[in-house]
């Protein structure tokens, strides 16, 4: 898009960027939050820090400006990539913020199959025909992911026979739809009135069609 998209609005008050970063913050799964943003991102669309209903402080959010962003999604992921390194990390997820109907159901969903898998090299959503976004990657595959190139991001790692991963299948593509152009933008504005708009949030419980998610290891 021309636009910087992720500061436009779904609804009044409801920018693109912030739902699923909202998502994140506002739950206890996070120890640490790394956006990479473009230079000159007005971040509009960064929730102000607040506290969680329990009182304890939301995860850390750290801003990282990537000057080669406009030049694919890989130079973008390596720069997110080596802030996470330098905390020494269990694991990272990799989370568009142009997918605003992720929720933290989902994200939770991944967390607890990659603890049932612990050998696993990551852990994504299940598409229709290959893996998705989010995505966790285990230690194993961080060299990977560092030495990435061009705007293919981490499609061909996740595709590779080299790695084992395990599938999460979600009821409704919905729930990865990304906002990349002005019809992307249409489609998700309808969908947010039809859903999310009309009394607040959905239950979380279609995620995964009302049950338990379903894992699937692959490779």
């Amino acid at each position: 898009m021309a636009v910087p998209k992720l500061s436009l609005e779904l609804a009044p008050g409801s920018r693109l960027g912030t739902l699923a970063i909202s998502e994140m913050i506002g739950s206890d799964l996070f120890d640490s939050i790394i956006v990479v943003v473009r230079e000159q991102d007005g971040l509009l669309w960064i929730p102000e820090p607040s506290r969680r209903s329990n009182g304890e402080a939301e995860a850390e959010i750290r801003i990282v400006p990537c000057a080669e962003a406009s030049r694919g999604m890989s130079f973008s992921l390596r720069e997110g990539l080596k802030e996470a390194l330098a905390l020494q990390p269990d694991a990272v997820m990799i989370v568009l913020a142009d997918q605003p109907f992720i929720t933290s159901r989902l994200l939770s969903s991944l967390i607890a199959s990659y603890k049932n898998e612990p050998d696993s090299d990551f852990v994504a959503c299940a598409g229709r025909s290959n893996a998705m976004p989010p995505v966790l990657f285990s230690p194993s595959m961080f060299s990977a992911l560092s030495g990435l190139e061009g705007d293919a991001g981490a499609r061909k790692l996740l595709a590779s026979p080299a790695y084992r991963g395990v599938l999460v299948e979600v009821a409704s593509e919905t729930m990865f739809t990304d906002v990349d152009t002005p019809f992307d933008l249409q489609e998700a504005r309808r969908h947010w009135s039809e859903t999310k708009g009309k009394g607040g949030h959905s239950d979380e419980s279609d995620d995964f069609g009302g049950n338990e998610p379903n894992m699937q290891a692959i490779r």
